[in-house]
């Protein structure tokens, strides 16, 4: 029994003597939601506008744009150029014994320093026994400015 009262069991009524099977129940009502046909699921899929394709078209074309722009006017640009510390410590030695006419021996500069303008480090040297700390600094050209030591 259905809780209205009515049975859930099918009625027959019959015409002419055949007997057709009614169900006393109503059939399911169509989904409120989602594609019913395969028009309706084709037209939920709308092609983007213009204006949204070329709000997005055109920065993408201008990034790539300016990524080549960069690309061919500055190519040292994505590299990290380093001086050669071996040249660095000879230049280093040779301005301290010819320009400063001290008495080094040796001398020791840090590694992996970038060629960058500005860019300012210590290096340390031995002269005349002693352990001095001289700065050198980076000029445009990659010129070294290599200062008197303390």
């Amino acid at each position: 029994m259905n809780p209205d009262g009515a049975s859930d069991s099918p009625t027959a009524i019959g015409t002419s003597g055949t007997a057709l099977l009614v169900p006393r129940w109503k059939p399911a009502p169509p989904p409120q939601w989602g594609p019913t046909t395969a028009a309706s699921a084709a037209s939920r899929w709308r092609r983007p506008s213009r204006k949204l394709a070329v709000a997005i078209a055109v920065p993408v074309v201008l990034l790539i744009i300016a990524g080549a722009v960069l690309a061919v006017t500055r190519p040292d640009l994505p590299q990290h150029r380093v001086l050669d510390t071996a040249v660095l410590q000879r230049q280093v030695l040779t301005v301290l014994r010819t320009d400063y006419r001290l008495n080094a021996d040796t001398v020791a500069c840090p590694v992996d320093q970038p060629v960058i303008e500005g860019h300012r480090f210590t290096c340390t040297a031995q002269v005349d026994g002693a352990t001095v700390t001289t700065w050198v600094t980076v000029r445009a050209s990659g010129q070294l400015d290599v200062a008197r030591p303390r």
